[in-house]
């Protein structure tokens, strides 16, 4: 710390004692306000029960509950770095870096007061390739995409899970269904009235090209059954799509 004169040991030392100030007050407010956040969830918000609920229904709740445990581990560890900083005055070696033993810049001490290392040497002890440990028991998505996804991947996709157990069969009936011109059971399933990948009817046979161009419609027998219920004129050509 010699490189430090006394008027800048004063100055960092004040900085670090109100930093400590007002942590600590963080802390004791927190502690009488919001019982340290050692209530659980369900009595904080005052449900019977949080297990039958949707997870939208906590939403708000849950994320704030996150965030503030998360403040207060960042607060807590910035907290102990400044005791530590302070212990380092009483054993005159703050000011030094604790890697290379280089006095830190004055500079750098009146924006990070606790700071223990010189910007050399600041990224010593972070991994830039460290990834979460959940990824060590998370599965990969699944390979490829769209109808062979769920075969190529060798496991079930439940994205289609829904059509899966359809295909068994259920409970309507064609007096029942949504779309029109519907006479047996075989006509049912969503798959057989939406198609797989489509949200809309005139996806199945409208398309572009990858940039987006090349507008085109195929003339197949969606389009066909498309123009005969009337629900589309057929002057829907080629040139149409173009022209927008």
């Amino acid at each position: 710390m010699n490189h430090l004169s006394e008027a800048q040991k004063k100055r960092l030392k004040e900085m670090l004692l109100e930093e400590k100030k007002e942590l600590t007050k963080h802390f004791k407010i927190n502690d009488e306000t919001a019982a340290g956040l050692e209530e659980s969830l369900r009595d904080s918000t005052g449900e019977l029960s949080a297990a039958d609920n949707h997870p939208g229904d906590l939403g708000t709740e849950v994320f704030e509950r996150g965030r503030d445990i998360a403040v207060n581990e960042t607060l807590d560890g910035q907290l102990e770095q400044v005791g530590k900083a302070l212990a380092r005055m009483e054993e005159g070696t703050y000011g030094t870096c604790e890697v290379c033993g280089e006095g830190i810049p004055f500079e750098r001490l009146e924006a990070l007061p606790f700071s223990a290392v010189c910007i050399e040497h600041a990224d010593a002890g972070s991994d830039p390739d460290r990834r979460p440990v959940e990824e060590e028991v998370m599965t990969r998505p699944p390979a490829g995409a769209g109808e062979g996804r769920q075969a190529a991947s060798g496991r079930f996709d439940d994205a289609d899970a829904w059509e899966s157990v359809e295909s068994y069969g259920n409970s309507d009936s064609p007096a029942m269904a949504a779309a029109r011109d519907v006479s047996s059971y075989d006509q049912l399933s969503s798959d057989k009235l939406d198609g797989r990948g489509h949200v809309e009817e005139i996806e199945k046979f409208t398309g572009s090209g990858i940039d987006g161009k090349d507008r085109h419609v195929q003339k197949a027998a969606p389009y066909k059954e498309y123009v005969d219920k009337d629900e589309a004129k057929p002057l829907l050509e080629d040139r149409e799509l173009r022209r927008r």
